[in-house]
């Protein structure tokens, strides 16, 4: 009765949280007067003796770990805690397991036949999150500004990729674009486009007439159309894979994956030390050191960057999620190329188009998509996605207000199309306007990291911190797409700058090809 008479003394829905509160005052009260244990079996002068070697060290070699994970990850595994206390020492460091990453470390492999390399990758696959979440489309190079880097890298990056795909029997198809006007104002664009395309070396293109375009996708309904016969498609999940298995069966490198790289610290010898864990994971400590680093961290790029003694206030990053949508198996015929509309504008969304896909996760399917939605987190692959931290980063950043007070209705439209199947598919349903609601069913989302300079100005170029940790470090602050069809090219071109900055010597190369030598920004 006393319990009952005191329990209505407060609201129902605290007494739960009430009693919770005594229990854990009580256990804190009891941790704080128990007496110690009484010690047992332990002698106050006892002397310890210590093992040479644990189970698994300094044994014979495991063929198995040595096949997944390559020769060398595989001798360290047995022998780094004897041979050098558990450090692990590289010529080269790598910060990011996604395809530029990757690539990179596979240039430097191939140029300097005695170079020592690892990737150090947060999460516990590579490519985990832009390389492998994005339509797998290779860009010709239209939409690029005439001697640029991006313009270069793309086109040539292209030309490897297929031919990358090709060598390794990877799938890949070059079935084509069409860039659609829906009228005789956006026709200008299309003109437009020609004209860069034409000059950034784009083969093969051709303007077509609405009569055209329906002999080449019936269901396109259009005014004109820029036709990019090279144009593909291809898994670049699956390409990252097949360039972390060249890594790794090289000898001379590793892919230590959960490895979120915490600190980065100059020795007295000059070397970099970073520190890092799993993710999540309050231990163990994980340390590599190398002589010198190269950082491409992705959404996480800028914090990266100022860990490893970079400007943490410059090139911001800004993430954005793309939603796609497939065609259900019956309707997945709707077209057989890439579908896409002219550019919005804004420099952010290219536009909702149909894009066919060779994913081996996903299969062969068709799929519409992406809008571009502000994430409240770094990895918002979905609206309730939240980090206050990721969501402050954005707020605060007044180059993001800049652009979104300049395209307000690009802003609140990608917002509503990410909130509202209808309206998001009324812009694909410009162009094909047979499409309805009932023939598509949800698919996967992508996040895209994106830089705002000053002024609100999208960047359309690549961004590098160059001699960053008293000249130790390069530090990649923005890669945006098409970084993944650039991904050969980019490395070469990080491989040039590396070399520049870093002093490496000549007589250390292979007798690899000499690649153009491009112009970088400090």
């Amino acid at each position: 009765m006393v319990f009952a008479r005191s329990a209505r003394m407060f609201p129902r829905g605290r007494m739960p949280a009430i009693t919770m509160g005594a229990f854990a005052a009580t256990g804190m009260l009891y941790m704080a007067v128990r007496p110690e244990p009484t010690k047992v079996h332990a002698e106050s002068n006892q002397k310890l003796s210590f093992w040479e070697s644990l189970p698994g060290e300094n044994m014979p070699v495991n063929p198995g770990f040595a096949k997944l994970r390559g020769m060398a990850a595989e001798q360290r595994f047995r022998t780094a805690l004897s041979e050098s206390n558990g450090k692990t020492d590289f010529d080269v460091v790598i910060v990011g397991g996604g395809i530029i990453g990757l690539a990179t470390a596979r240039e430097l492999l191939k140029r300097f036949p005695n170079m020592t390399i690892a990737v150090l990758e947060k999460e516990r696959e590579v490519a985990a999150h832009q390389t492998g979440h994005n339509s797998g489309v290779i860009h010709a190079g239209i939409y690029y500004k005439p001697g640029s880097r991006m313009a270069y890298t793309c086109v040539r990056g292209a030309d490897l990729m297929y031919e990358y795909c090709k060598q390794n029997q990877l799938p890949v198809e070059r079935c084509g674009k069409l860039i659609v006007a829906v009228d005789e104002k956006e026709h200008k664009q299309v003109e437009r486009l020609y004209e860069i395309a034409t000059l950034n070396g784009v083969k093969d293109l051709q303007v077509l007439n609405s009569e055209e375009i329906r002999k080449l996708e019936p269901n396109v309904v259009a005014y004109s159309a820029l036709y990019s016969p090279n144009t593909g498609i291809t898994d670049y999940g699956l390409v990252a894979q097949c360039i972390a298995n060249e890594i790794v069966q090289s000898g001379r490198a590793e892919i230590k994956l959960a490895f979120e790289a915490s600190k980065f610290e100059k020795r007295p010898d000059g070397r970099i030390e970073i520190w890092g864990a799993e993710p999540n994971q309050r231990g163990p400590t994980l340390k590599v050191s190398a002589k010198n680093v190269i950082t491409c961290a992705g959404f996480y790029s800028d914090r990266v960057a100022g860990l490893a003694g970079g400007d943490p206030t410059k090139a911001k990053v800004v993430t954005f999620r793309g939603t796609y949508y497939q065609l259900k198996p019956e309707y997945r015929g709707i077209c057989r190329m890439n579908v896409y509309p002219v550019p919005s504008g804004g420099g952010i969304p290219v536009g909702v188009h149909f894009t066919p896909t060779v994913n081996t996760r996903r299969g062969i399917q068709m799929i519409v998509g992406p809008g571009a939605c502000l994430t409240f987190s770094r990895e918002g692959y979905t609206f309730t996605n939240l980090k206050f931290s990721d969501l402050f980063d954005s707020l605060t950043n007044m180059n993001l207000w800049a652009f979104a007070l300049k395209n307000p209705s690009l802003s609140l439209g990608e917002l509503y199309k990410d909130m509202n199947k209808r309206a998001f598919l009324r812009a694909a349903q410009a162009y094909v306007p047979g499409l309805t609601e009932d023939m598509v069913e949800e698919s996967f989302a992508g996040v895209m990291s994106q830089v705002f300079e000053n002024g609100g100005i999208a960047a359309n170029d690549y961004i590098l911190e160059r001699k960053v940790m008293d000249g130790k470090v390069l530090c990649v602050r923005n890669a945006p797409t098409p970084a993944c069809t650039a991904s050969l090219a980019i490395a070469e071109m990080l491989a040039d700058t590396a070399t520049e900055d870093f002093e490496w010597t000549k007589d250390e190369k292979t007798d690899a090809q000499p690649q153009q030598k491009l112009a970088v920004a400090a």
